[in-house]
Parts: C-alpha cells; structure tokens; sequence
C-alpha cells in the first residue's frame, strides 16, 4: 500500500444495465499527482470519475478518501473536498460569472469579502479580468467559460480536482492554453487532479501518472 495515496477504488464491479463496466477493478491515486485517464469509448472513463465523487454507486467494491470510506454519510462532506470541471459549458446559466465562481464557497458558508478575495487571487492566475465577474456564462467564450469552470473547482481549496475531458469541445488554440494554464495551476497547488481525456498526446502533455482503461 501506498502510504501517500489519497484516493483508493478496491474491487468495485458496475455495470450499465447487462453491460458490465468494472468487473473488480482496482485503483489508487497518489497524493498530489496529475492522473490522466485514457480509454476507448465506454471503457468506463467518466463513470470513474462519477464513482469517486459519489454520484455512482457501485454495485460492489468501494472508494476511501484518504482512507476514508465514502457513503451516504459524509458524501455532502467528501464533495466538498472536491472539485469538478466538466466537458463543455457547465455553468450555471442563471448566475452571472462571479457568482458561478464562488458556487462552492457559498455552500461552504464562506463571507463575502473572503469569497471576493479569494476569486480577486485567482483570476491572474487563470487570465481572466474583473470585468468580466458580472456577465452570464452566454455572454463569453468557450475559453472563458472553461476558466471560470476551472476556478470554480479550485476557488475552495479542495484536496482533490476531478476533470471530464474539459477542453474537448474547444477549438485547438483554446485548448492549447488551457493545457498549460491547467499545468501550471497543478504545479503551483500541488493538489491531486485526475482528468480524464481521450487524447494519448494531452495524457502525456500533462499527466504525471496515465491510468489506461
């Protein structure tokens, strides 16, 4: 066992209906790494995110969170140990870009001056302006959007960032730099990121592990 593995899946088996998903598989995520996630289509890449965040529930097997076992009673609690991007726009449409952003502190109970200072730190780090915190997800670009989706994920500190294939409906500039935006916030946060993805060139561009389904 690994003493510095924050994230376990021992044995689960899911299935999709009659089609079998994981049959007793077996995972672990170390502390601080960068895990890409590859697969064919239906090899089970997202439902493994969704398991490790507790939105699916395997039908055997289970998951810890730094030894933890994950259940219905400290699921609120683990998610909030988390963050999560998701492929394409998942804003909220109703809730201007600042207000998307401090989504996850809200529900940690946070005031609003820490919450402004806390998104007033990140957005350089993500190269977005102040202008743009009182506008509606449609009124930005995809690249924007993908950024306030990434500060939302990372703007409660959370131990752990959850990633599904966020820059796959991006032209390929945009997702150019946001591959290296995304580097460069894991090395300066040293937080564990598991990203799934279907390209082998980005696994490799900004994993430090690749998890091969």
């Amino acid at each position: 066992m690994k003493e510095n593995k924050i994230i376990s899946v021992e044995q689960i088996n899911f299935n999709y209906g009659a089609q079998p998903i994981f049959q007793n598989f077996s995972t672990d995520f170390e502390k601080g790494s960068f895990t890409c996630i590859l697969g064919e289509s239906g090899s089970g890449k997202s439902t493994l995110l969704r398991i490790i965040n507790g939105l699916i529930i395997p039908q055997k097997g289970l998951v810890k969170i730094e030894g933890e076992i994950l259940s219905k009673d400290n699921l609120i609690q683990k998610r909030l140990e988390m963050g999560y991007v998701l492929q394409g726009n998942s804003l909220f449409p109703h809730l201007t870009v600042y207000q998307n952003m401090i989504y996850c502190l809200k529900l940690l109970n946070k005031s609003n001056d820490f919450c402004l200072e806390k998104i007033q730190e990140l957005l350089p780090l993500v190269g977005l302006k102040e202008d743009l915190l009182q506008k509606f997800p449609d009124e930005i670009s995809g690249g924007q959007k993908q950024r306030v989706g990434i500060i939302r994920a990372i703007a409660h500190d959370p131990k752990i960032v959850l990633m599904d294939e966020p820059f796959s409906a991006l032209d390929s500039e945009t997702r150019d730099k946001l591959q290296i935006l995304v580097k460069e916030i894991h090395q300066k946060l040293k937080t564990t990121f598991v990203m799934v993805t279907h390209s082998k060139e980005e696994a490799e561009i900004l994993g430090t592990n690749i998890l091969q389904l």
